[in-house]
């Protein structure tokens, strides 16, 4: 399984509808579960994101399968990124 880091954005329609964002929370945990995943962690930020997940799913198109199914919402735009464990960039830079 690989560590993936999403920031999101809200859309305009995102803002208008922010009440029924724990509605949407949910159904984004459901998301990476029905792609083979979980979703780790979650956090609001101040700055040019407004949330980033930690999530875990098998591969890149699992990952990119529930952005899209997320985003198609309407509510939400992503930028997402591979994450690497310290301890394995630190096995990489040793060899």
């Amino acid at each position: 399984m690989s560590i993936y880091m999403t920031f999101w954005r809200y859309t305009r329609d995102g803002m208008m509808d922010i009440k029924n964002t724990p509605e949407r929370f949910e159904s984004v945990k459901e998301i990476y579960k029905i792609n083979g995943g979980k979703l780790i962690q979650a956090y609001s930020l101040i700055g040019p994101y407004d949330v980033v997940t930690i999530g875990e799913l098998p591969d890149e198109k699992a990952l990119t399968k529930a952005v899209l199914q997320i985003c198609s919402k309407g509510r939400v735009t992503a930028n997402s990124m591979t994450a690497l464990p310290i301890e394995d960039f630190l096995d990489i830079i040793k060899s």
